[in-house]
């Protein structure tokens, strides 16, 4: 048997700040990982991409990150998966940007300064190990649009 994740994406947004909008959207709310035999899918793309929708007017620097609450975890076993085998790549670079999970530290997802309206698209991918035991993994990420 092999191992297989799934981890939800919850979302965070920072509302009107002195004359300054932020807005996050994030669709769809959760993506899984199939599982795969490690020998022919050491890498496994998550069954949709992700699509980060930002708005921040007011001419200031912005930054959006992506905490992990943890590492994966399988909820009928102590068993876990560090998170950092799950990275991303990003399309409309900049100013989103690719990266790697992290337990409980923000890792930053896009920034820039001033007046942004746009969309990015994350794609997450899971690094396949024999090392994992089997069972369903899962961990939420934050997703946070916040002023510099």
């Amino acid at each position: 048997m092999f191992a297989a994740g799934v981890f939800g994406l919850a979302m965070i947004g920072a509302g009107p700040l002195r004359g300054q909008q932020l807005e996050l959207q994030i669709s769809p709310q959760s993506i899984s990982f199939s599982a795969a035999d490690p020998d022919t899918m050491p890498q496994i793309t998550a069954d949709r991409s992700v699509l980060v929708t930002i708005k921040v007017t007011g001419n200031r620097s912005w930054e959006l990150t992506l905490r992990a609450n943890g590492n994966l975890t399988n909820n009928l076993s102590v068993a876990s998966i560090d998170i950092s085998k799950i990275s991303w790549t990003a399309t409309s670079s900049p100013p989103f940007q690719n990266g790697i999970l992290a337990a409980n530290v923000p890792q930053r997802g896009a920034g820039s300064n001033g007046n942004f309206n746009g969309q990015g698209e994350l794609r997450f991918v899971f690094q396949n190990l024999w090392t994992y035991l089997a069972g369903n993994y899962s961990q939420t990420v934050t997703f946070t649009l916040a002023l510099l």
